[in-house]
């Protein structure tokens, strides 16, 4: 009779399945575009059946929706939201991540099924940015708000990578620098109107 397995001894198993899976699928990325990605060549690359890989990520769209969550984590989404000051600081760093997956990267933003999976999910990125903003300048009234939040967005994000490095030759680190530059200047503008409103 065979012992009864550790606690969290499935969960555990269930997770590095799963994380065997999206590495797969970023070795595949270093080399092809994205819709040309097909499970059977995840799992060849995983070591996992094709079963596997349905198993844990049904259909093409969660198994996107993972590993964009992924690279939000490998870009440090989390830690660039705290405050706008970690905004601002995390930018350079984020940038040269970009650079060091910059094929993967690439595949994913010239991908239209990877487009609507990053808009479905656009939910937690813009409250992260609504916080940033909010710290940087406080409430300002609508539409100003919202349209500040979508500039920060916009412009520490990987389509402004994209642009720097490709129109600009700019790495990622000086990328990211110039951002962050760009990012607290438009904060500052937008506290001075503030303050001018106020006193009117």
């Amino acid at each position: 009779m065979n012992a009864p397995a550790p606690p969290g001894f499935h969960a555990r198993q269930k997770h590095a399945t799963q994380e065997a899976i999206l590495d797969a699928v970023e070795r595949r990325l270093q080399e092809a575009g994205l819709d040309e990605l097909t499970f059977m060549q995840i799992a060849h690359e995983a070591g996992v059946s094709d079963r596997t890989v349905y198993r844990h990520f049904p259909t093409k769209d969660a198994l996107l929706e993972a590993f964009w969550h992924r690279v939000q984590r490998g870009l440090g989404l989390a830690e660039s939201t705290r405050s706008f000051a970690d905004y601002l600081a995390t930018r350079p760093a984020a940038f040269s991540r970009m650079d060091a997956r910059e094929p993967v990267m690439r595949a994913l933003f010239a991908s239209t099924q990877a487009q609507e999976v990053r808009v479905r999910i656009n939910a937690e990125r813009q409250a992260g940015i609504r916080k940033v903003v909010a710290d940087a300048v406080g409430q300002l009234p609508e539409p100003q708000f919202t349209e500040l939040c979508a500039l920060f967005h916009l412009l520490g994000s990987a389509p402004a990578w994209q642009t720097l490095k490709d129109y600009w030759g700019l790495e990622g680190a000086e990328a990211g620098r110039v951002v962050a530059q760009a990012i607290a200047t438009l904060a500052e503008a937008a506290r001075a109107s503030s303050s001018k409103e106020a006193v009117r």
